[in-house]
């Protein structure tokens, strides 16, 4: 198979993009200073300088190249393995099973934040590079939502830098869709009470927090309202879970605090720049290459 042409979904290209670090500003001076010292204009270099000189020329050689990491290695060799023999190696995971199942409680929440009824977009667009579909309808902005897992995973995104694979998503959309304006929506919505339920059966494998009737041990009804807290963020999610639950109940929860819709909601602009998709599709076209060297590597072994 020939992977000159291969096309990447937009939600995984950022995980083989990795851009050359550039020198510093003080290293860009320094090296630029020692060129025209050794060209003879100024102080011949002392012994140490002429190191320093050599090393920031290869700091900048290597500035210039873009490499693929062995991370990006990895997912090029997966894809190719799953081009072949036309198998997919699906992902299932409880938060991708979260984000699928709440799809349209997170873009109501978003919607009712920001005063608009976003509907979704089924629409699915491709270039020469990316394929995308992004996830809300509007002429003028890229709104790509991230639901979260829990509420210790949201508190997560409010404190640290945003993620740069979410942000290589949204490059490659503004581009599809021709858009200079995204936004980052991470949503915490109820978990579904299924999966909630799957936490509470993970407690009692680890820490045997029900008797044998299955009711939660005295000793531990704390850290399964704690569990449920962590999940559930309205008042009418906690009651309907409670009232499908056969072991947790609505009268552990006297101290429940429902949390803002407003609180629920962090958004993180981005805008469009043409520089990054450069960046991007310098990586795609060593990633392409990359893919056309890969070969099978199960053994044969004749006896």
């Amino acid at each position: 198979m020939n992977f000159s042409n291969y096309i990447f979904r937009s939600h995984s290209v950022g995980n083989i993009i990795s851009v050359p670090k550039p020198l510093t500003p003080n290293q860009a001076e320094t090296l630029e200073d020692y060129r025209k010292r050794q060209a003879g204009k100024g102080r011949p270099l002392t012994e140490n300088q002429l190191k320093t000189w050599h090393s920031l020329e290869h700091k900048h050689n290597e500035s210039q190249t873009y490499k693929l990491t062995d991370t990006a290695k990895r997912m090029c060799t997966d894809l190719v393995f799953e081009a072949r023999t036309g198998r997919k190696s699906k992902l299932e995971t409880k938060y991708f099973d979260k984000g699928i199942e709440k799809e349209k409680d997170a873009r109501d929440l978003v919607s009712e934040v920001l005063g608009r009824p976003f509907t979704k977009d089924d629409e699915r667009r491709a270039n020469s590079w990316v394929t995308g579909k992004r996830d809300i309808q509007d002429d003028n902005l890229i709104i790509d939502i991230k639901t979260s897992w829990s509420f210790e995973s949201f508190n997560k995104h409010l404190l640290d830098t945003p993620n740069e694979v979410y942000l290589r998503q949204l490059d490659c959309y503004m581009d599809l869709w021709n858009i200079n304006d995204s936004l980052l929506c991470h949503v915490l919505v109820d978990t579904p009470a299924k999966l909630i339920d799957d936490e509470i059966r993970r407690l009692d494998w680890k820490y045997n927090i029900t008797d044998m009737n299955g009711d939660v041990r005295d000793e531990f009804v704390a850290d399964v309202v704690e569990l449920v807290c962590n999940h559930i963020f309205t008042r009418k999610g906690l009651e309907d879970y409670c009232l499908q639950s056969s072991n947790v109940h609505l009268e552990w929860f006297m101290d429940f605090n429902e949390i803002p819709v407003a609180e629920r909601l962090h958004m993180i602009p981005h805008s469009f720049d043409p520089i990054r998709i450069i960046q991007r599709n310098e990586c795609i076209t060593l990633a392409r290459e990359y893919m056309n060297t890969i070969k099978p590597i199960n053994n044969i072994i004749k006896l």
